[in-house]
C-alpha cells in the first residue's frame, strides 16, 4: 500500500532510491563498511514501519505550496527524497577511491552497480582493494633540537608505526598528539601545520618510507627561520566585574594576592583589578586558578582554569587572553582572565497537578537564589512547597468509609548552600589543586498530614563532589542525619498494634538515620556526537556505626531491647546500590538500552529491618512497568486480599530492562521494552512468606513485563507514553509462573510520565 502511494508521485523517468550496498571483494581489509558508508551522498528514502510517511506528505503538499499553510506543511512536515543520479553515484565512488588512498589501499578500484525496478532503485558499490603499503622506515627531521626533545618525548605511543599500513589519518593523529603536548610545554603559538609528514613509495614493492618532519618559523618579513619560542607565564590579572563597555576604562582599584601552591608552597601572585565595588573576595580565586606564574605556558591548565571559572554560577563567558611581553631574558606572556556577571538573585515559582497512581492531587512551590551569599560565589537556595492529594484510602478496614477529597497535605522546606571550594580541616593542597572539590550543605523539613496519621521527616547533610576526570564525578557525604517522626490517631495506631507484619509496623514508627555515603557516576556519553556508551552509577552507606560507639554511656538510652537517641530508634545497616546502563545507537535517533540494577542492604546490630526510605521497591514508570509503584514483591508472597495501597519494599533488588528506542515521525520516538527483576527481604518474615532471598530459588521469582511506549521529544522535554503488560508473576499460579494464558486487557498499565525511564 505504502508503494502504490508514492508510485503515483514519481516523475516518470525518476526512480527513488531504496537501498544502497557495499561489496568488498576481500575478506583480509583494515577497513570496515561503515567507513565507506559515509561517503555516499544520496540516501534511501526514509521508511518507518513499511511507510514513507514524510515522503508522501511532501509529494503531496508540493503542488500546494502557494497556500502558506501548504508551504509549511510541505518544508516542516514533509521531506523531499533523493532520486536516482547517476552523476552523484558516481562521484560517491570516487570520493570511496579517495578514502581508500587515505588509507594505504592506492589505486582501488570502486564500481557500481544499478537495478531499476518499477519507480525504485537499488544501488550497489562493488570495492576491489588494492594491496595495501606499508611503512617500512620512519625518521624523524626536526630543525630545532630543544623542540625536538619535547616532539618525540611520546615516540614509543605515537601511533604510526613500522609495519603498519599506510594511513594518514593516523598521521593526523600523530600531529595532535605532539601539538597538544608541544601547547602544554610552554610553546603557545605552535600548530599542526608546522608539523608535515613526507611520503616516499619508489621502492615500487608496496612500501613507503615515512618522515615526520617538524620546520621553524619563517619571518615574513625577512623570510629568514628561526626557532619555535617557548613562553612563560609573567602576570596574572583577573578582572571579576569586566562587562565589555568598561574595556576601554582604567580600573579604580586593585588588589594583590599571593597564593600558596603544594607541598613546596610556591607561591603564585594574582592581581585582581575592579570597576568599582566588586562585591566578591579576591581570596575566591585562589584555588580555581590554575595557571601559574612563572611556569611554561601550559594548555591543560588554561582548560581547567576555564572549566573551574563555569562552575561559578556567578559568572558567564569567562575569557582568557595571553598577550607577549617584550623581554631580554624569557619569552613571557601576560594572562589576563576577564568575567562577566550574571544577576546575583533569583527566583522561580511554580505549580502542577500530580496523578500518583489515580490519586490526583495539586502542588506549588517558591523558590529563591542568591549567587554570592557570602561574597565568595557560594550559591543558598531555599525553596517551600506544599500540596494536597485525594489519597484513596485502602485496607485498612473502617478506615476506609472515611474517605474526603483532599485527605492528605504536605509541606515542605528546604535549603541548600554550596560553596565552590574545599571546606575542611585537611588542607590536602594536591587534592584540591587537581579536582577542585566543592562543598555542600543541605538543611530540609517536610511535614506529612494524612487522614491517619501525620510524618514529619527532619534532615541535614554535609558532603563533597568533585570529578577525577571529565567522565568520573564523586560525592563524599561523611555524615547526613535524617529524622522521621510519625504520629498515627489512635484508631489507626490500634490497627497496627494488632498488625503482625512488623515490617508494615515500623513504617510508622519514629526512627533516626544517622550515617555516611560515597558515590560515583562514570558517563562516557559524547553530547557532540551520536555513539554507543555507557553510564555507571553505585553507591556505599552505613548508618548507625558512630552511635553504636555510645551505647554504653548516657548518650544512647536502651529500651525494649534497642538503643535510642533523643528517645527515637536509631537504624543500623549498610547498604549498596548500582546502576549500569549500556547505549548502543544505530544512529542518532535509533537506540538500544540495556539497564542492570543490583542493590542490597544488610541490616543489622539495632535494626532487624532496612529503613522505610532506605529500602528497595520495584514496580512503577521507570522499573518494572507492568507493576504499580510500590506494588512487586516481596520475593514470590502473594496475597489474595485486596493490598492496593500497602506498599511493598525490601532489602535485595535486581533489576534487569532492555529498551528499542526508534523513531516515527518528526517530534514522535517509540519504544518496546522488557523488564524483569524482583525484590527479595535479607530476614524471612512470617507475615511475608517466601519473601526471603535465597540463592538456589531467587531466579524463579524473577517478574517480567514488555510493552511498547510513545515519546513525544521537543527537545525541552520528553512527554512520555507506556503501555505494559505483566506476563511472568514471580509467584507460581495454577501450576506456571507465565500468564500468557490468561492475558486480559484491564491487565494492562497505562503510565503517563516526564522523561526517559533511564
Amino acid at each position: 500500500m505504502s508503494a502504490c502511494s508514492l508510485q503515483r508521485y514519481v516523475p516518470e523517468g525518476k526512480y527513488l532510491i531504496r537501498k544502497n550496498s557495499i561489496v568488498i571483494d576481500s575478506s583480509h581489509v583494515a577497513f570496515t563498511k561503515s567507513d565507506l558508508a559515509t561517503y555516499i551522498t544520496q540516501q534511501p528514502y526514509r521508511r518507518s514501519f513499511g511507510s514513507s510517511l514524510q515522503t508522501r506528505i511532501y509529494f503531496i503538499s508540493k503542488p500546494r505550496i502557494k497556500s502558506r499553510f501548504w508551504k509549511w506543511v510541505n518544508e516542516k512536515l514533509g521531506k523531499e527524497p533523493d532520486f536516482f543520479d547517476q552523476e552523484s553515484t558516481d562521484y560517491s565512488a570516487q570520493q570511496m577511491e579517495r578514502f581508500l588512498d587515505n588509507v594505504g589501499y592506492f589505486h582501488s578500484n570502486v564500481t557500481t552497480e544499478v537495478t531499476k525496478k518499477g519507480f525504485k532503485a537499488r544501488v550497489k558499490y562493488h570495492v576491489t582493494p588494492a594491496t595495501p603499503y606499508r611503512i617500512s622506515e620512519i625518521s624523524y627531521d626536526i630543525a630545532d633540537t630543544v623542540l625536538a626533545d619535547y616532539a618525540l618525548f611520546f615516540e614509543k605511543g605515537f601511533p604510526v608505526k613500522k609495519g603498519d599500513i599506510y594511513n594518514e589519518y593516523t598521521m593526523n593523529d600523530q600531529r595532535d598528539l605532539i601539538t597538544e603536548h608541544l601547547r602544554n610545554s610552554g610553546y603557545y603559538y605552535f600548530n599542526r601545520n608546522y608539523i608535515v609528514f613526507e611520503v616516499d613509495s619508489s621502492q615500487m614493492n608496496h612500501t613507503i618510507k615515512v618522515k615526520m618532519r617538524i620546520d621553524n618559523v619563517k619571518d615574513p618579513e625577512t623570510g629568514k627561520y628561526t626557532p619555535h619560542k617557548r613562553y612563560y607565564i609573567n602576570k596574572i590579572s583577573i578582572y571579576p566585574n569586566f562587562s565589555p563597555a568598561m574595556a576601554s576604562r582604567k580600573p579604580t582599584d586593585s588588589t594583590h594576592l599571593d597564593v600558596k601552591i603544594g607541598r613546596q608552597q610556591k607561591i603564585n601572585s594574582l592581581d585582581c583589578y575592579y570597576f568599582g565595588n566588586p562585591r566578591i573576595r579576591p581570596q575566591t580565586f585562589s584555588q580555581v586558578i590554575q595557571i601559574q606564574k612563572g611556569e611554561p605556558y601550559r594548555l591543560w591548565r588554561v582548560n581547567q582554569t576555564y572549566s573551574n571559572l563555569r562552575n561559578f554560577q556567578l559568572f558567564t563567558n569567562p575569557n582568557i587572553e595571553f598577550t607577549p611581553v617584550a623581554s631580554d631574558t624569557a619569552n613571557l606572556l601576560d594572562c589576563r582572565i576577564m568575567l562577566q556577571r550574571n544577576d546575583v538573585h533569583s527566583y522561580r515559582i511554580g505549580a502542577e497537578g500530580t496523578n500518583s497512581d489515580r490519586d490526583l492531587g495539586i502542588r506549588g512551590s517558591l523558590s529563591y537564589t542568591n549567587k554570592n551569599l557570602f561574597k565568595g560565589a557560594e550559591i543558598f537556595t531555599i525553596s517551600v512547597k506544599g500540596g494536597l492529594e485525594a489519597q484513596q484510602i485502602v485496607g485498612f478496614g473502617e478506615l476506609e468509609n472515611h474517605y474526603k477529597v483532599f485527605n492528605t497535605r504536605e509541606f515542605s522546606i528546604n535549603s541548600n548552600l554550596y560553596f565552590p571550594k574545599f571546606l575542611s580541616p585537611l588542607r590536602l593542597r594536591n587534592f584540591v589543586r587537581d579536582y577542585q572539590p566543592s562543598t555542600n550543605l543541605a538543611l530540609g523539613y517536610n511535614a506529612q498530614i494524612r487522614y491517619y496519621y501525620s510524618r514529619y521527616i527532619a534532615m541535614a547533610s554535609f558532603g563533597y563532589d568533585w570529578k577525577s576526570t571529565p567522565r568520573l564525578q564523586h560525592v563524599l557525604k561523611p555524615f547526613y542525619l535524617n529524622s522521621v517522626k510519625v504520629n498515627p490517631i489512635p484508631e489507626f495506631q490500634a490497627m497496627l498494634d494488632m498488625e503482625d507484619n512488623q515490617r508494615r509496623k515500623d513504617q510508622y514508627t519514629n526512627h533516626l538515620i544517622f550515617g555516611a555515603q560515597y558515590a560515583f557516576t562514570l558517563n562516557t556519553q559524547n553530547i557532540n556526537r551520536t555513539g554507543n556508551f555507557i553510564y555507571l552509577r553505585a553507591s556505599i552507606e552505613s548508618s548507625g556505626n558512630l552511635l553504636s560507639l555510645f551505647n554504653n554511656t548516657s548518650v544512647i538510652t536502651e529500651r525494649e531491647g534497642h538503643h535510642e537517641l533523643f528517645g527515637i530508634r536509631y537504624a543500623q545497616f549498610l547498604r549498596t546500590h548500582i546502576d549500569f546502563r549500556q547505549y548502543l545507537s544505530f544512529n542518532e535517533d535509533t537506540r538500544l538500552v540495556f539497564r542492570q540494577v543490583v542493590g542490597v542492604g544488610f541490616p543489622y546490630g539495632n535494626s532487624m529491618d532496612m529503613p522505610f526510605e532506605r529500602s528497595f521497591y520495584s514496580g512503577g514508570a521507570n522499573g518494572m512497568r507492568g507493576w504499580p509503584y510500590r506494588m512487586l514483591g516481596p520475593g514470590a508472597y502473594h496475597s489474595e486480599n485486596n493490598e492496593k495501597k500497602t506498599e511493598r519494599i525490601g532489602d535485595i533488588q535486581v533489576e534487569l530492562n532492555t529498551e528499542f528506542r526508534f523513531p516515527i515521525y518528526s517530534i514522535i520516538k517509540g519504544a518496546f521494552f522488557v523488564d524483569a527483576g524482583n525484590i527479595w527481604n535479607y530476614h524471612e518474615n512470617e507475615a511475608l512468606p517466601n519473601g526471603g532471598f535465597k540463592f538456589d530459588t531467587f531466579y524463579r521469582q524473577i517478574a517480567m513485563d514488555g510493552g511498547l511506549g510513545l515519546r513525544f521529544d521537543v527537545n525541552i522535554i520528553v512527554l512520555r507514553l507506556d503501555c505494559a503488560m505483566p506476563f511472568r508473576n514471580p509467584y507460581s499460579e495454577n501450576g506456571t509462573h507465565w500468564r500468557f494464558k490468561n492475558m486480559h486487557f484491564r491487565d494492562m498499565r497505562w503510565v503517563i510520565s516526564i522523561g526517559y525511564p533511564f
